[in-house]
């Protein structure tokens, strides 16, 4: 009614973000190979975050097709414990977990933000019965928008979660589709 009076458009924050991630991008492709894992083979993709400076890797498994439901698992923060700790519980799914699981499936995509970590995060992680020696972590809202600027990127649309379900912003604006969350088994 406002708009119509004095004949101002409206938006939605959904379309801003829409505009900005086809005008603007918060990370740059970098190098890309073959990586062997004990999965198998996957394909890894760098990002170069242009505001911190940080690389984050996509590992890729199979065709990535937008009409396609696509496993995906964003693993943040990446922490040294994550790689070396099979039977790690700091995450709702584990990293090797999950690479198993879209190996399984022979299609997916693991996204790893990068985020530095303190001696005293890295102790929490490493040794759970220690005294944190840093605040707990805070979700940073900016961190879903840089995965989801590579999750477009390597070509996903339609995504199912490796994630227990949870709270998160709309992924509409980045013309992402949560079609659920595959919870661990």
């Amino acid at each position: 009614e406002f708009a119509t009076r004095h004949k101002v458009k409206i938006g939605t924050i959904a379309d801003l973000i829409q505009h900005r991630s086809r005008t603007e991008s918060l990370v740059a492709r970098g190098a890309e190979r073959t990586l062997q894992t004990v999965y198998g083979p996957f394909r890894m993709v760098t990002y170069h975050d242009k505001s911190s400076r940080d690389v984050h890797l996509a590992l890729a498994r199979g065709d990535i097709d937008a009409g396609r439901e696509t496993l995906v698992r964003v693993h943040e923060p990446l922490s040294v414990a994550d790689l070396l700790d099979a039977g790690s519980h700091t995450h709702s799914w584990n990293l090797n977990d999950a690479l198993r699981t879209i190996a399984a499936a022979d299609h997916g995509v693991v996204v790893l933000l990068h985020r530095t970590e303190t001696g005293g995060e890295l102790l929490g992680r490493l040794l759970p019965e220690s005294p944190r020696m840093s605040e707990p972590d805070k979700v940073d809202l900016r961190t879903y928008g840089i995965g989801a600027q590579i999750l477009r990127d390597l070509g996903v649309k339609r995504m199912k979660l490796l994630s227990a379900p949870r709270k998160m912003p709309s992924m509409a604006g980045f013309d992402l589709e949560v079609t659920g969350y595959l919870e661990k088994p």
